[in-house]
């Protein structure tokens, strides 16, 4: 630093010489002082006269301030009668005679040999010294007189003379330092990395780096790559002071700027800011700009503050956010800076923004405002322990479900608690106590229905038709039908919209039951974000959007990672993940997902039936019927502890029918599938008959079995589920090659080939392929364009646009940028062939 400060001085005295006015800029901390200092030395080595003074924001206003410390140890018999007033302050203006009375002084003490007169922070000097200033600049060039003068570079003066000065000078301008400046001011040799950190930490502030390099070396940190982690931290301490100290020069306006600035954050409400400054508009938009000029950094001026009144301001805080229709949140977080006790709403605001934090899954956040809102005088401590043990349910903390006990036993009326504990039993795996702790209302029994769709213990022996929930209860016991149901969904909140998506994906209302997916609240728990993604991929998979479906549960499975508590979610997540793979042709990778998914906690949810069946479409592909055939009834005795007897979610007895017809049972085939279609007929919604009767056609001989088919082929056709649109045309085209209508049969099967590459599905794709080429038709080139080109993640982006969601909220779905939604539509766009959004339902369908 020496050496630079040589440097500054060196170049500055090429430029200070008799007659002259120098002005040497710089921000805060570039050396304007220390090189003052230095060519002050100078002169007074060369036995030449100095006289020195410094301006200050505090003593702005103080007529002839820096005139009188210029010259006040002069000898009085040196100074001119109208110049007294002057350096006693007590001048009443700064007239003519006044000024010229000090010019004359000067001239007398600058003799023959030279003066130089050196004003630091020149900027805040006050406006008659400033004037005489500006006096004497315009007539130093015939005096041995050199002026040198400092400002902070972005300080503002709007005196008309310091802007006369300034267009009659010569400036010297002090920037920051290099990288090679500061590594020259770190020895020994110190390692790339560590200057980094410190330029970064720095800014290559001159002042700041010389401290921050006394304060490592105090610290007995070593300059090496190793060390530089510790650069970081340091710095900020550092920076801090600095920045603390600067501001306590400010005039008081500019301290409470910094301060509420500080205690508000980034883009305060303006009416907040006034309100908490307590300044006028005018005066507030100047210390606003100093504040920003300075870069007074939050955390330095709160550390700063006596921690009375950073409390003080962060209760006005509050109030005037509050006033101001702030959100609870916000609110919030300035009450935690206070003393409880302070105000009657605070217990409430506390409440509700630690409700909010638990919504967006943020557990430490919601914890945090429980535990001070506890210390409030709530008028309800209950809910305040209910939401602490919800936080601490959703992030999987321990204590969360005595915590939920005490709430619900603290208020046995209070219907929230109630559900809050049960979804704690869930969590936990202990079913057993559900039907007591949700009997207390009819709101909470609601929510048994829910519990019932994984645990045995907990259906409910009656089920009102009040609530999405409830009704998806009666549609998957198959006492209502499709259309029934579907007039009774509803999206209140998150839990009835889940239901209701299930109960429209169950109805073949796809794209609505998508709709309702798409806009679940994505700041929800892991769990519940898991369970929104496996249900999209359960729909795409029923429309027969393999790529899709791979997509969403990739997503579900990073939500699962984080909470694995959820068993009949993630059992769930594996059946559908192992079909999607026999699909793909993968029969092995998807008997290995079975096998890791048939946990001890598994085989206890109704979801396992789902995995039951799966592997029993796994053990068909692999030719063991029998093996098969167990799976499928396995499946239907573990569905017998529920009353769930509808076949749209799970078909269970479509696959035991086919095996049971593999290995020569026709009779029992033919019971199992007309059972099924008997069901079916009762739901009304096409997906579910179509399979059942095509289940019913595969094990009935002759024309009657082509009759099903055929029935199964026209019904599938009102369905969106295209995928099982070509299973039915492949096995009906089969049955019609075998009644030598060889042209029928071509007609069906490629149909059937081209569904099936549409959907993704190469094993479905190989197998129409095969019984194309048994017609005796030519061989046919695989279909290699379409949806199929698509990655799954340019697949789920162009399905979000073409149901005309924007980038914003793609990106929102999709926890991923705007930006980065619009460079993989660019690309959809190129690859399915169309111009823009308009073009992505049809091509997505066509494709």
């Amino acid at each position: 630093m020496e050496n630079r400060r040589k440097a500054w001085c060196a170049g500055i005295s090429d430029q200070v010489t008799l007659g002259t006015t120098t002005v040497v800029e710089g921000a805060p901390g570039t050396g304007k002082t220390a090189a003052l200092d230095d060519l002050a030395a100078r002169w007074e080595a060369s036995g030449r006269h100095v006289v020195r003074a410094r301006g200050s924001a505090l003593e702005g206003d103080l007529p002839f301030g820096i005139v009188a410390q210029l010259f006040d140890m002069t000898d009085p018999d040196l100074v001119p009668a109208e110049a007294m007033g002057a350096l006693r302050l007590t001048a009443p203006a700064a007239d003519f005679a006044v000024l010229h009375g000090v010019y004359r002084l000067a001239a007398a003490l600058a003799g023959t040999s030279g003066l130089l007169i050196a004003v630091d922070d020149a900027h805040w000097a006050d406006a008659a010294s400033l004037r005489w200033l500006a006096y004497l600049t315009l007539r130093v060039q015939r005096l041995p007189i050199a002026v040198v003068l400092t400002v902070g570079a972005g300080e503002r003066c709007d005196d008309p003379s310091h802007s006369e000065i300034m267009a009659a000078c010569g400036r010297i301008t002090l920037d920051n330092l290099s990288a090679d400046a500061v590594a020259a001011l770190i020895s020994p040799d110190p390692a790339p990395e560590f200057v980094s950190a410190c330029l970064e930490a720095t800014g290559g502030n001159p002042l700041t780096v010389t401290r921050l390099v006394k304060a490592l070396a105090e610290d007995g940190v070593p300059p090496t790559a190793e060390a530089a982690w510790r650069v970081a931290p340091r710095g900020a301490e550092v920076t801090g002071e600095i920045m603390a100290a600067r501001l306590r020069r400010r005039p008081a306006a500019v301290v409470a700027a910094a301060q509420s600035l500080a205690v508000l954050g980034p883009s305060p409400h303006p009416g907040v800011l006034a309100e908490l400054t307590r300044l006028s508009p005018v005066e507030l938009a100047e210390a606003v700009r100093t504040v920003e000029m300075l870069g007074v950094a939050g955390p330095a001026v709160l550390d700063d503050m006596p921690a009375p009144s950073r409390a003080a301001l962060h209760l006005r805080a509050a109030r005037s956010l509050r006033t101001h229709g702030a959100s609870d949140r916000v609110v919030a977080e300035h009450l935690l800076e206070t003393s409880p006790g302070l105000e009657p709403w605070a217990g409430e605001v506390l409440d509700r923004a630690a409700q909010e934090a638990v919504n967006r899954g943020d557990t430490s956040g919601a914890a945090r405002l429980l535990w001070r809102a506890l210390r409030e005088p709530v008028a309800n401590p209950s809910r305040a322990l209910r939401l602490l043990g919800v936080a601490e349910l959703v992030g999987n903390l321990p204590g969360a479900s005595a915590r939920l006990r005490e709430a619900f036993e603290s208020n046995k009326d209070d219907p929230e608690s109630a559900v809050a504990l049960s979804y704690a039993l869930h969590a936990e795996g202990n079913p057993a106590e559900l039907k007591a702790v949700l009997s207390g209302s009819p709101r909470a029994q609601a929510h048994l229905a829910v519990h019932g769709l994984a645990w045995q213990e907990a259906v409910p022996s009656s089920v009102s038709l009040d609530t999405p929930a409830e009704v998806l209860h009666h549609v998957m016991v198959g006492d209502i039908s499709a259309v029934d149901a579907v007039a009774l969904v509803s999206a209140e909140d998150t839990m009835s919209s889940l239901a209701s998506a299930m109960i429209l994906n169950l109805a073949d209302s796809l794209d609505a039951a998508l709709a309702l997916l798409d806009d679940v609240d994505r700041t929800q728990p892991p769990a519940v974000r898991a369970l929104t993604y496996v249900m999209r991929a359960n729909v795409q998979r029923r429309k027969g959007d393999l790529v899709a479906a791979r997509a969403d549960l990739a997503l579900a499975d990073d939500q699962l990672r984080q909470d694995r508590r959820w068993h009949t979610v993630s059992t769930w997540h594996a059946a559908l993940l192992a079909d999607i793979l026999l699909e793909e042709g993968h029969p092995d990778e998807a008997a290995s997902v079975i096998t890791e998914a048939s946990t001890e906690e598994a085989r206890r949810t109704w979801t396992y039936a789902s995995l039951l069946t799966t592997r029993g479409r796994m053990l068909t592909v692999r030719g063991a019927d029998h093996e098969a055939l167990e799976a499928f009834l396995a499946a239907g005795r573990h569905c017998e502890g529920w009353p769930y007897r509808n076949p749209a979610p799970l078909a269970w007895r479509s696959g035991a029918a086919q095996a049971c017809a593999a290995i020569g049972d026709g009779e029992r085939a033919r019971e199992l599938a007309l059972e099924e279609v008997e069901l079916a007929r009762v739901w009304g919604a096409p997906r579910a008959l179509g399979m059942a009767l095509r289940a019913a056609g595969r094990v009935t001989a002759g024309a009657a079995g082509r009759t099903l088919l055929e029935e199964a082929v026209r019904v599938l056709r009102a369905s969106p589920a295209r995928l099982e649109l070509a299973r039915a045309l492949v096995d009906l085209g089969v049955v019609v090659r075998r009644q030598a209508d060889t042209s029928g049969a071509r007609a069906c099967l490629r149909e059937a080939l081209d569904l099936a590459q549409k959907c993704g599905s190469s094993a479905m794709a190989a197998r129409a392929y095969s019984e194309l080429v048994a017609t005796g038709a030519g061989p046919r080139r695989m279909r290699q364009t379409g949806p199929t080109a698509l990655t799954p993640t340019e697949h789920q982006v162009a399905a979000l646009a073409a149901r005309g969601r924007s980038n914003e909220e793609i990106a929102a779905t999709l926890l991923m940028s705007a930006d980065a939604v619009e460079g993989v539509l660019s690309g959809t766009y190129r690859k399915l062939g169309v111009s823009g959004r308009l073009g992505l339902s049809d091509a997505l369908d066509a494709g």
